[in-house]
């Protein structure tokens, strides 16, 4: 499904309200994307397609089609084409993904989201992204080095994105989202409280990819 229509414009208020609310206690500079699709996946649809051109394969050899090498050559042709319409849906082409595969497309493309934001270039390096990848299933946070340096040893992210997850779950994006905006404001306002003379550098709160 397509980002815009899981957050319609009262549910772009809530997150962008959040984030704002967010950063009057902190320096760090908040943006969230969300995406359909990290990447086309055209893996997906090979893997299935030769998978029906074999079962193809193998239900030609219990039927009465001998010498009939034509038609057999059809049937796994059709297999491979139905193989790549098929996964055309997005719960049938995430069951032909790995796992691994999934989480790379997603760190990779949560990376070059976070240059094209603009998050690299805060004058006090204290951008951080919180990346929603809808096909894939997964979240990605990504932070500058300003707010790595100020975390505790050993502290991730994990609750950040769990929270976005479970809001997904139960089909509550925008809860989810704003529940981790929220939170990462909580967790920023002390190792990086907000300054006086603090600017807002990134103005675009919400990012949707169709």
């Amino acid at each position: 499904m397509k980002p815009s229509q899981l957050i319609g414009a009262q549910d772009r208020e809530r997150i962008e309200d959040a984030v704002r609310r967010a950063e009057e206690n902190t320096s760090g500079e908040i943006v969230v994307t969300v995406v359909r699709d990290c990447d086309p996946h055209p893996a997906a649809g090979w893997r299935l397609g030769v998978a029906l051109a074999t079962l193809a394969l193998l239900v030609s050899y219990y039927l009465p089609v001998e010498g009939l090498v034509f038609e057999i050559l059809a049937l796994q042709l059709a297999g491979l084409v139905a193989g790549h319409l098929l996964c055309r849906v997005d719960a049938i082409r995430r069951l032909f993904l790995t796992d691994v595969e999934l989480q790379q497309r997603a760190e990779r493309a949560a990376f070059h989201a976070f240059q094209e934001q603009g998050l690299r270039r805060t004058s006090g390096r204290t951008g951080i992204l919180l990346f929603v990848a809808l096909l894939e299933h997964r979240v990605v946070v990504l932070a500058d080095e300003a707010i790595d340096q100020a975390r505790e040893p050993g502290e991730s992210w994990d609750e950040i994105v769990a929270l976005i997850l479970d809001g997904i779950r139960a089909g509550r994006i925008t809860d989810g989202i704003v529940r981790a905006v929220e939170r990462c404001g909580e967790i920023l306002s002390h190792p990086l409280p907000v300054q006086p003379d603090d600017e807002d550098e990134i103005p675009h709160a919400l990012v949707l990819s169709d």
